[in-house]
């Protein structure tokens, strides 16, 4: 039940089974509960971020920060598949903004001693950023000719680095190829990393799909 109510955001709630003896061997058991206020975030802090500040990160998340004006949400009550969520999202902001290197260290969220509130702490590293070095592509399928596939291909030598447009290119290339009357291939992109040029060199693949 305690599970239950966590999941809707009620961690102040309590519960207490009580026991009832009866005649002929029997008892009734009755849990008393207090389901107690939806439990909410009441703060959102970043430890390691430099490039951007911490409004800047929290506007991307999708667990907003409590304000007595906002009545009409429930994006400020701690969700752990929520928190989950905008790990990745936090994941995908750095790397479609160029910085390849960037992981999160840790993902902490501590309940306040009254149970009413949380406190939410991401701890980052940033790294640095990198830009796309050489894009190509290859064919594994004699029939197609990789030349005209690179019409297609939606980054260039020089451009940030967005892991974004990585996966919109190999759906360019898997359209492409279909209209070449292959509709059924699998891109699979070759990337190699220079740390110290801090560019990212990318082959897309391309194969007869299994």
């Amino acid at each position: 039940i305690m599970e239950l109510y966590r999941t809707k955001g009620r961690f102040a709630a309590v519960i207490e089974p009580k026991v009832v003896q009866l005649e002929q061997n029997r008892v009734d058991v009755i849990f008393e509960i207090q389901e107690g206020p939806k439990t909410k975030v009441s703060r959102i802090n970043f430890i390691g971020n430099h490039i951007y500040s911490d409004g800047d990160l929290r506007d991307v998340l999708a667990t907003k920060e409590a304000r007595w004006w906002k009545i009409f949400t429930s994006n400020d009550t701690f969700d752990p598949d929520r928190l989950a969520y905008d790990q990745q999202v936090l994941r995908n902001h750095y790397l479609n903004e160029g910085y390849a290197d960037f992981r999160i260290i840790s993902a902490v969220s501590e309940l306040t001693p009254d149970r009413e509130d949380f406190f939410i702490t991401f701890s980052v590293e940033e790294g640095e950023i990198y830009e796309f070095g050489e894009v190509d592509v290859e064919s594994e399928i004699r029939d197609v000719n990789p030349a005209l596939l690179r019409a297609f291909l939606l980054m260039g030598k020089g451009s940030t680095y967005n892991a974004e447009a990585i996966e919109q290119t190999i759906e360019s290339l898997t359209n492409a190829a279909g209209l070449l009357g292959y509709a059924f291939v699998d891109i699979r992109p070759q990337i190699k990393r220079d740390k110290e040029k801090r560019t990212i060199d990318i082959t897309f693949k391309v194969f007869d799909a299994p």
